[in-house]
């Protein structure tokens, strides 16, 4: 192992006692792979989710890709702001992310074909943890002092076709691809005896997948989804030789569309994941949805989520429950789009508490 990993592992092994300074995403990632991204546009996560299996601005089901219509570009910002609680300390972090992006058009014949970036792991956080080491026999308060900046990225191309009018089969390619900048500082109480260390690395990710999907409509007002996807493997590579290999989940999941008459809707999704075989920190989930939208031109929505977070240091997977609420504002005779959304979520687990309120913003063009 290398002096920069000896460091590094130093610095990890203490955060079960860290003190949060600051951070771009939930810390319940940092002793796992990272905290997985939301494949969500805004208009489905303003119904906290309920309505992923059947928008085609979302990156979760391909199929639905089939309900476009016409060529379209998205995009979407969410600004968050985190109050996080652990062993009596308090923090508050703000962080503004641009998580997914895309395009799609259909090319005839009852076929779509898109594609796009979202986010697939965050792990971006900055910890720090008060200790004390023994140094030739002499105990030494030190503070250590981890920072991880990076994600890994879902690049995606996939594709949806129509057989009849009752059924849309999607499927897609995922490429797995980035990395973080990890830097780990050491610094003793009595500098004018020991020197600081500090040690950087740059550490690249990368996995691929496939998915795939079915959206059938059964009578006028009921749609059912049903979609999987197989995840290969991240692997960690330091300067081109690997250092870490971690099984990814296969998702299953599955959604109800219920249409009320007019411009009313309900939905609801469930999502399994098999993250328990990514590492000792891992845990299998379960995470529903549910909520609704009102209206065409201005539509309101709204929706309760809940399950749980893959990762924690110690103990079961952490809770997770949340409400959201947004609405539309369509423009130039539905040429362009503009979401709004407010989520509120709270997590908690292993000691570690979090309360997150995120704005969102969404803009869909469709020349």
């Amino acid at each position: 192992m290398t002096r920069s990993f000896r460091l590094l592992g130093s610095a990890i092994i203490a955060l079960g006692a860290a003190a949060p300074l600051r951070a771009q995403d939930s810390q319940f990632g940092i002793k796992g792979l990272g905290t997985p991204g939301r494949m969500e546009s805004v208009r489905a996560r303003s119904t906290a989710g309920a309505f992923a299996a059947f928008d085609p601005t979302s990156a979760l089901v391909d199929a639905a890709l089939g309900d476009q219509g016409r060529l379209a570009a998205w995009t979407l910002t969410a600004t968050s702001f985190r109050r996080v609680s652990l062993a009596g300390a308090d923090a508050s972090l703000t962080t503004t992310r641009f998580p997914q992006f895309g395009l799609s058009g259909p090319v005839g014949h009852g076929i779509t074909v898109g594609g796009g970036i979202a986010t697939y792991l965050d792990r971006s956080y900055d910890l720090a943890t008060h200790d004390t080491v023994v140094v030739r026999g002499v105990p030494q308060p030190v503070t250590d002092h981890l920072v991880s900046d990076g994600a890994v990225a879902d690049i995606h191309v996939n594709g949806s076709a129509s057989l009849g009018t009752r059924f849309v089969v999607g499927f897609g390619m995922h490429l797995l691809t980035g990395s973080t900048r990890v830097t780990a500082k050491r610094t003793f109480d009595d500098s004018t005896v020991y020197a600081n260390a500090v040690e950087t690395d740059q550490i690249a990710y990368d996995g691929m997948g496939v998915s795939a999907s079915v959206i059938g409509r059964l009578g006028r007002s009921l749609r059912l989804s049903a979609f999987a996807r197989s995840d290969s493997r991240l692997r960690a590579r330091l300067g081109g030789p690997e250092v870490g290999r971690n099984d990814l989940p296969l998702t299953l999941g599955g959604g109800m569309a219920w249409e009320l008459g007019g411009a009313n809707r309900v939905a609801a999704t469930v999502v399994y994941q098999s993250w328990g075989g990514a590492g000792q920190y891992a845990h299998n989930t379960v995470n529903w949805a549910a909520g609704a939208e009102l209206g065409n031109k201005i539509p309101l929505r709204f929706g309760v989520r809940g399950g749980h977070m893959p990762f924690s240091p110690v103990g079961p997977a952490p809770r997770e429950w949340g409400v959201a609420v947004g609405a539309g504002l369509w423009l130039r005779q539905g040429r362009g789009l503009i979401d709004f959304g407010l989520e509120r979520l709270a997590r908690s687990g292993a000691g570690l508490s979090e309360r997150v309120w995120t704005a969102m913003l969404g803009i869909t063009v469709r020349p």
